[in-house]
């Protein structure tokens, strides 16, 4: 099974600033819905999703500039390639 890893945020305002430095440092990331598994008390839904290869270096700029998020959590593959088919 494949791993991914999604940051989590107590506020989509955190998500959005940590995105922009993600792609400022040139760490390959994208904006997805926070999985339920993960989502216990947050109040918001919102993640950036990274794959295994990229984590070391999102900690990175994570430390690099103090950017606010809750936590990061590993997942066993989450994404479901056929959910939208109905047929």
């Amino acid at each position: 099974m494949m791993v991914r890893y999604y940051i989590l945020f107590d506020n989509y305002e955190q998500g959005l600033a940590l995105h922009d430095l993600l792609d400022d440092a040139g760490v390959t990331n994208r904006i997805a819905p926070a999985p339920a598994a993960a989502r216990g008390e947050l109040c918001c839904g919102m993640s950036l999703l990274l794959e295994a290869d990229t984590i070391d270096r999102a900690r990175a700029v994570i430390l690099e500039t103090g950017a606010a998020h809750h936590s990061i959590v590993p997942l066993e593959d989450q994404l479901q390639a056929r959910r939208d088919r109905y047929c």
